[in-house]
């Protein structure tokens, strides 16, 4: 299973595994930040502070903060 989520304009995925840890989270824009949970809440919110921090870290050492490149679109889709 796989969700798709947007924190600040950056897109990121959290993949679910019947393993340890079970909620994985990739960020589309930025692949240097790796993250992961016990539950699809923690895997969130360790996504935001993760990129919190990396933003921040970046911010610090006066290095380019990338622009996020991909979208989070929702399409409501009705029944025929």
């Amino acid at each position: 299973m796989k969700t798709t989520h947007e924190y600040r304009g950056y897109v990121f995925t959290v993949t679910y595994e019947a393993k340890d840890p079970a909620y994985v989270v990739e960020f589309a824009d930025i692949k240097d930040i790796i993250t992961s949970g016990s539950t699809l809440s923690e895997a969130f919110g360790h996504a935001c502070e993760a990129l919190d921090l990396h933003l921040e870290s970046l911010q610090k050492l006066c290095k380019r903060i990338p622009a996020p490149k991909h979208r989070l679109v929702v399409e409501v889709v009705r029944p025929s």
